[in-house]
Formats: C-alpha cells, sequence, structure tokens
C-alpha cells in the first residue's frame, strides 16, 4: 500500500482513468459492478489499456516538461493545459460512448463489456427502456397492466441494479382483475385508467412484457 502522499496522488492518477470510464458507462446503463472489489478491477484494466495506448505522448510529455525542469520553471505553453483535459475527457467519452452502444445492443460494444454485461434478467429488460405494454399478476391474484412508455413528460421507470426491484408504469389500463385480459373500448384500444402504477418486484408473481 502507498505510505506517502505523493504515492497515493500517483496511484489516484494511475486509475483515474478506469475510474471515469466506469463512471461515465454506469451513468448510461447503471451500476452494473457486482461491488467494489469488481470496480477496482474493472478501473485498474482500464486505466492499464488506457495508460499503454498513450504511453508514447506520456512519455514525450513527460520527458519534455517534467524531466527537463520546465515545471519548475513555470514558463508552460498554454497548449499544455490541453493534456490534463484529454486525460479526463477520453475515459469520459469513451465510457459514454460504450454505454451508448451497449444501450443499443451493438455488437461491437460486447467486444469490451461481454456478451451479456446485464446483471439480472430484470436489468437486460429494462435496458434500454422498452416501448410496450406489461401485464402483472400480483401474489394476492390481481391482475394490472399498464403502458411502459413516455407521455406528457413523464416516463415508465425501472430501478437498475443493486437497487431493490421496483417497477412505474407511467399509464395503467383495464384488465380483467381476475383473468388478465386486456378490456379495450369502442376503437379497440386498451382502456387507459389516466393513471399510473407503483409496483414492488416483491409484490408480483409474474410479468408478460408485450412489445407494442
Amino acid at each position: 500500500m502507498p505510505d506517502t502522499f505523493q504515492a497515493i496522488v500517483v496511484v489516484a492518477l494511475a486509475l483515474l482513468p478506469g475510474a471515469l470510464y466506469v463512471w461515465s458507462f454506469e451513468r448510461l446503463v447503471g451500476a452494473w459492478g457486482i461491488g467494489l472489489s469488481d470496480r477496482v478491477l474493472r478501473f485498474v484494466g482500464v486505466s492499464a489499456i488506457l495508460h499503454s495506448l498513450f504511453a508514447p505522448l506520456t512519455y514525450r510529455l513527460w520527458f519534455d516538461f517534467v524531466r527537463s525542469g520546465r515545471v519548475d520553471s513555470g514558463h508552460l505553453p498554454l497548449w499544455l493545459w490541453l493534456a490534463p483535459l484529454t486525460y479526463v475527457a477520453i475515459p469520459m467519452a469513451l465510457g459514454s460512448l460504450v454505454g451508448v452502444g451497449t444501450l443499443r445492443g451493438d455488437r461491437w460494444a460486447r467486444l469490451l463489456t461481454g456478451s451479456d454485461p446485464a446483471p439480472r434478467a430484470w436489468d437486460y429488460l429494462f435496458k434500454p427502456p422498452p416501448d410496450g405494454w406489461i401485464r402483472l399478476k400480483l401474489k394476492s391474484g390481481t391482475w394490472l397492466a399498464g403502458a411502459y412508455a413516455q407521455e406528457d413528460g413523464w416516463k415508465s421507470y425501472a430501478s437498475g441494479y443493486p437497487e431493490p426491484q421496483d417497477l412505474f408504469l407511467v399509464e395503467a389500463v383495464e384488465v380483467d382483475p381476475d383473468t388478465g385480459e386486456f378490456l379495450f373500448d369502442d376503437e379497440g384500444d386498451p382502456k387507459l385508467r389516466g393513471s399510473g402504477i407503483l409496483i414492488k418486484w416483491d409484490e408480483v408473481e409474474y410479468l408478460e412484457f408485450i412489445d407494442a
């Protein structure tokens, strides 16, 4: 373990690219890290890859400005501020790019995240947000249904890992409480109740998703 302030700073700077990448990725897809140890491994792995890719540039900056003593002199070119900016911006941009690719199901993103990055089937279903109907049977035997969609500035939402699973449906629809069959209006559309539903997964026995 580092036992001096300088050593701690060096370790923090070494792991910062990986931490920024993981933070940017999980900002979009959710906290899919299993735990602290898993995140540390991701920090280290991504940091090692990025440091390897940019090693020639890093060495050149160190040789020209640190080893030469120009940093101590205080006479530095204005463009040098781009170095720390790039050090922060590239991992964040890469994490966001992989996060977007993961949400869209792009094949190239799987090369970095693995074929099944979502920790639970729940997260797999709701990331990216689906568009359709959800029908639920509660453990009490009652059926409920609603639209997983966006409406009038509101949108349906499902909590992500590692939070407890709960579900908000922006628009509830009428169903037969005993059979779960949708009830339709005269135009053949599901009858809307004009309200949303908030459901805890612990109360659910069965969930069906119907693509719109």
